[in-house]
């Protein structure tokens, strides 16, 4: 498992094919999800890739080999022609993970070769909680259609089929020694079709981040680059990282610029304010822009450490978030429209050099990285 540490920020590096040289991260970074090999500098544990409900990154089983071969794997929509692409990728084939052909083929040729290459975790991406991309059904061996899913994208059959394929997943890497990390991105403070804030959709994301032994969250408090995550998106995105602070985890904040460095001081801070209010030590933060992801980004805001927390996270009135650590305190306002005042126990600076003492007024949409001096 990734080292831990209760003090400062511990990044994550999620891909890194954009790293030349991974020595460029050491001491930095405690975990690799998707890495290009196994050895890595002391302290930084690797990941090896693979996808959840497709054969990525294994390009040569093309869709036309599964056709030829496999006819009975692929998973269709409902017109019972069209695969069910995920992404609207037509290189990798969406098959059937329910069937135990399938499982023994997908283990054998994506997961052993990564052990067998001494990575000691496994990778899994584009866990669908949801059956957004429309999987309904597979013919079997004999040309007939079985029906699997109905229309409704949390069909609790579809639910049903991806816990048992995690906990296979996990099972099998366990008796192998190796551990999974699973993306399981949260939907609630999306703004497409795709957005979910049910109570049984957040119940099937709790159930399967508890079977994950590292779990990345490529949502974040920064919507998928567009903006923060404010109001009562950012209480649930909260909420569940405070049920899951125990679980190591990645948490990817993406940010609105090509690259880093483009965003604004005050969203780099906001970044860093809402995962020291968050965390605890198993948990490991990435931010990156649309162009450098999946390269090592030397975040100056990354650097910042107030020591160990002192406190758990504490609700100030109807709005304002605040933790208090050995040498300073984080402050988060997650409203989208009201600011809030706070008086201050002391003189602290921000992490771009601003003062604050007394009686402040904390705008809407805000976090503060205090260090007390």
């Amino acid at each position: 498992m990734p080292v831990t540490r209760d003090h400062g920020v511990l990044q994550a590096q999620v891909f890194d094919r954009q790293v030349p040289d991974p020595a460029v991260y050491a001491g930095r970074v405690g975990f690799v999800w998707a890495a290009l090999q196994a050895p890595q500098p002391q302290g930084v544990l690797a990941s090896s890739y693979v996808t959840a409900f497709r054969n990525a990154p294994a390009r040569e089983y093309t869709p036309e080999w599964f056709k030829t071969n496999h006819p009975d794997w692929i998973e269709y929509t409902a017109d019972r022609t069209t695969p069910a692409w995920e992404f609207s990728n037509q290189v990798y084939t969406p098959i059937d993970i329910s069937n135990p052909a399938v499982r023994q083929w997908y283990t054998s040729t994506l997961i052993d070769p990564a052990i067998a290459a001494g990575f000691k975790v496994i990778a899994v991406d584009n866990i669908g909680v949801r059956n957004d991309f429309k999987v309904s059904g597979h013919y079997d061996a004999n040309g007939q259609w079985v029906q699997q899913f109905g229309a409704d994208p949390k069909d609790p059959a579809w639910v049903a089929d991806v816990l048992d394929w995690l906990r296979y997943l996990r099972d099998y890497a366990h008796a192998r020694g190796v551990a999974v990390a699973f993306n399981l991105t949260f939907n609630g403070s999306l703004h497409d079709e795709f957005q979910d804030k049910s109570p049984e959709y957040i119940a099937a994301l709790d159930q399967m981040i508890d079977i994950s032994d590292i779990w990345l969250n490529e949502q974040g408090f920064t919507v998928h680059r567009v903006e923060n995550v404010t109001d009562d998106e950012w209480q649930l995105m909260f909420d569940l990282l405070r049920r899951h602070r125990c679980k190591p985890s990645v948490v990817m904040n993406k940010l609105p610029t090509s690259y880093w460095n483009e965003a604004t001081p005050e969203q780099r801070q906001w970044v860093v304010a809402n995962y020291l209010l968050y965390r605890e030590a198993p948990a490991m933060l990435e931010s990156t822009g649309s162009k450098d992801y999946a390269a090592f980004n030397e975040i100056p805001e990354m650097a910042a450490d107030l020591g160990t927390a002192i406190t758990p996270p504490v609700r100030r009135g109807p709005v304002l978030w605040t933790r208090l650590y050995r040498d300073g305190m984080v402050v988060v306002n997650p409203s989208s429209t009201k600011s809030s005042r706070l008086l201050l126990p002391g003189r602290f600076t921000d992490l771009h050099g601003t003062k604050y003492s007394g009686l402040i007024t904390v705008p809407a949409n805000t976090g503060l990285v205090l260090k007390r001096g």
